[in-house]
């Protein structure tokens, strides 16, 4: 990520301003080699999954790796977001930086001025904008870990319609940017798990430990997705009551189904879940 397009803002640039340069340059690098880190470990775990789904069984030695592996995970997961925060105040010390060393010119008169110093802001404000989301990119690539449920949208070719349903992620793989998730609804006859599936990391959305949920909650009338009940499927819906206006407060929505002729249903909290957009 380089930081040129700052390098030319000003030629009055102080000693704490190009300081500010190396630093944020230097915290990236080391971000990227962090972020690498993560993608390695995501790769063991996911090998070590593939022994034990191949074998049918896990050694001791290969569950002791992987609670190993889980560990520096989750180690390698902190590192990150403090790095993540770090380099955002590091961009925001240096843009207040440049725009302290604004000073006007010898010679402007006053309207001159006030116009630089709009042009100036406006400048700033487009900086600003243009580098955080890059810093912030890493956020919202946190690996979802093996086991953990998500609603997710099934592939056309499974469903033509692409409903979005319940799953367990059971891999991820980084060379495609895809989860592999098994779908929640299970053959009850002959007990086998759920189909199995790839999925675009846009199109998976990891799902609250029960009890937990979203803060702040969704308030009436919100638009959301939510999963139907006694199903493994997820659809729209709109907010009747909100958890805490429920008499008595409790962990469940009151909700509207779309298509569902104005039937009001409870659905715990942690199956609510926000509209995806489309991207």
């Amino acid at each position: 990520m380089s930081m040129d397009k700052y390098r030319g803002e000003t030629s009055r640039q102080s000693p704490d301003s190009e300081d500010f340069l190396v630093q944020i340059n230097d915290s990236l690098a080391n971000l990227e080699e962090v972020e690498n880190e993560g993608v390695k470990l995501i790769n063991l775990i996911n090998e070590h999954h593939d022994k034990i789904q191949h074998a049918g069984y896990a050694t001791q030695d290969v569950k002791e790796k992987l609670e190993s592996l889980y560990r520096d995970a989750i180690k390698q997961a902190s590192r990150e977001e403090e790095m993540d925060k770090k380099i955002t105040k590091d961009i925001d010390k240096y843009l207040e930086s440049i725009k302290d060393s604004r000073t006007p010119s010898d010679g402007l008169n006053i309207e001159e001025n006030n116009h630089k110093k709009k042009r100036s802001q406006e400048n700033t404000s487009v900086n600003n904008k243009a580098k955080k989301p890059k810093v912030s990119q890493s956020k919202s690539s946190v690996i979802i870990k093996n086991g953990t449920s998500v609603a997710a949208k099934q592939p056309r070719d499974k469903d033509i319609e692409e409903n979005w349903i319940l799953a367990t992620v059971v891999g991820y793989k980084p060379e495609s940017k895809s989860y592999e998730v098994e779908d929640a609804d299970k053959d009850e006859a002959s007990n086998r798990p759920g189909e199995r599936f790839i999925v675009p990391v846009k199109n998976v959305i990891a799902i609250p430990n029960p009890g937990e949920m979203r803060s702040p909650e969704f308030p009436k009338d919100s638009t959301v997705i939510a999963l139907y009940p006694h199903t493994t499927c997820f659809y729209k819906a709109v907010v009747v009551i909100p958890p805490s206006k429920l008499t008595p407060k409790t962990s469940r929505y009151l909700l509207t189904f779309e298509d569902d002729e104005n039937a009001e249903r409870y659905v715990d909290a942690h199956y609510v879940l926000d509209i995806p957009k489309e991207r």
